[in-house]
C-alpha cells in the first residue's frame, strides 16, 4: 500500500502521465521523480496564476 502525499506535493496530471510517472517501467526512477517534481512546480504556478494558491509572505 502506498503512502499518501501531502496536498502541497500533488500535481495535476492526465491519466496517461499519471500512469507513466507512478507505474511506468520504461523510465528509470530518477527520471520519474524529475518529471513529478516538474509537474508539482507547474501545478503550483498554474494555481498561483489563477489566484487559487496564495504564497506566504
Amino acid at each position: 500500500m502506498g503512502q499518501k502525499s501531502p496536498a502541497c506535493a500533488t500535481a495535476a496530471l492526465c491519466p496517461e502521465c499519471h500512469h507513466q510517472i507512478d507505474n511506468g517501467r520504461d523510465l528509470p526512477q530518477d527520471e520519474r521523480r524529475r518529471l513529478m517534481d516538474r509537474a508539482i512546480v507547474k501545478t503550483h504556478i498554474a494555481l498561483a496564476e489563477r489566484g487559487l494558491l496564495r504564497l506566504a509572505a
